[in-house]
């Protein structure tokens, strides 16, 4: 079945109304029969293994009317348009209004049956339009973001917002501020290979600072210190990798 095809059930007591639907539904086009069912209990297991777009339902039927198989489908959070099928039943039909469902009279008239399908194509674009909007917004979110595996999940990081990274065995944890810190499942080496190496430096083999909060470089106290938002951050530092830092300063090949 192609991505345009709309899968359907049918749920009718009687025999003839079923083949009469499905006579119709097939003239509409577009549409594949993926099952009949004659009573609630048979419908709810061809829903659930089959997950059809639309399900006709008829309302009256003995032992379970369709009421009943719409509390199955809540009871099992499925979730399926359905489109109510009946005849002339003031109380049912207006118990359908209210919960703004979708309702054909019987005898099922094809005009109607073709606009009750319109509708929920309708409402299916839009639902598609309005996942597309959430992609996008979703995507924009996350624009210049580099995603890091946690032991709980991912996260989604700007580097800029980075003062300085720590190895932690294997792992990494990411400092942004004195109060915020994140554990990322990945070693220090991975993190750098991640981030610009133009912002940031390797200080020490269990340190890497982004260079646009260093603010001094002490080869005599080994450190340097980083400022964000004024709060300071003294990360040890070998004078070899403080040489080697402005170095690379002075040669334009890293900003500092």
């Amino acid at each position: 079945m192609n991505e345009n095809q709309i899968s359907v059930i049918i749920v009718d007591d009687e025999e003839d109304a079923r083949d009469i639907l499905e006579r119709q539904l097939i003239r509409v086009g577009n549409i594949t029969i993926s099952g009949k069912a004659a009573n609630v209990d048979e419908a709810l297991e061809m829903i659930i293994g089959l997950n059809p777009d639309i399900v006709f339902l008829d309302i009256q039927m003995p032992e379970k009317d369709g009421f009943e198989l719409i509390k199955d489908l809540k009871k099992f959070n499925i979730k399926t348009t359905v489109i109510f099928v009946t005849a002339h039943n003031e109380f049912a039909i207006n118990a359908v209004k209210v919960a703004a469902f979708d309702y054909l009279l019987k005898p099922v008239v094809f005009d109607e049956l073709k606009e009750a399908i319109f509708r929920f194509m309708c409402e299916k674009k839009q639902e598609q339009d309005a996942r597309k909007i959430d992609i996008l917004l979703d995507t924009l979110s996350r624009q210049g973001k580099v995603c890091f595996n946690t032991r709980t999940g991912y996260i989604y990081i700007l580097p800029e917002e980075i003062v300085f990274c720590q190895a932690d065995v294997n792992y990494t944890e990411i400092n942004f501020s004195t109060d915020r810190k994140e554990i990322v499942t990945v070693n220090i080496g991975r993190v750098e290979e991640l981030l610009d190496k133009s912002k940031f430096f390797r200080i020490s083999r269990s340190h890497l600072i982004n260079l646009d909060y260093l603010v001094k470089a002490d080869r005599k106290t080994k450190t340097c210190e980083l400022f964000k938002e004024g709060e300071k951050f003294t990360i040890p530092a070998p004078p070899k990798q403080i040489r080697l830092l402005e170095s690379l300063i002075h040669s334009g090949n890293i900003t500092g």
